[in-house]
């Protein structure tokens, strides 16, 4: 299984997550599963859009979470992609896909690690690294 996120950011630099109204780990970035034969920036960008309206290129990848396989995923390996989504004005308003999330918020980064449970936390702060030069790290969780 894989999937495909987008990491956006705002002009003052804050970061945007959603809050997922079906999810046990509630907040997280922009994204879903790769549908049938899609590439995982098509997954990311398509996301992107039909969750919050933004229309942003997946840029490059910043950061990939690889999940052992385990009993919880079927045994599957799950692997999931964070994209730059790039920059976009600042007080962007987000009109929210209701059947899926309840809330969006733009957060600074220390909040943001606050809000994200640990692995996603984790990913944020290889994705940064990966804006500021550093190589794509892949995650093992």
């Amino acid at each position: 299984m894989a999937v495909g996120s987008m990491l956006v950011t705002d002009d003052d630099g804050l970061v945007l997550l959603l809050k997922a109204n079906y999810a046990p780990f509630a907040w997280q970035f922009p994204g879903s599963m790769l549908d049938l034969r899609e590439y995982p920036t098509v997954c990311a960008e398509r996301e992107l859009t039909e969750e919050t309206g933004l229309n942003c290129q997946a840029a490059g990848l910043l950061a990939v979470m690889w999940h052992i396989p385990r009993e919880s995923t079927g045994s599957r390996s799950v692997v999931q992609f964070l994209f730059d989504g790039g920059r976009v004005p600042a007080d962007t308003a987000i009109p929210l896909q209701e059947s899926e999330l309840s809330e969006a918020r733009w957060v600074r980064v220390a909040e943001a690690m606050t809000l994200l449970d640990d692995k996603r936390s984790a990913w944020l702060e290889a994705a940064l690294c990966a804006q500021h030069g550093e190589p794509v790290q892949i995650l093992a969780r």
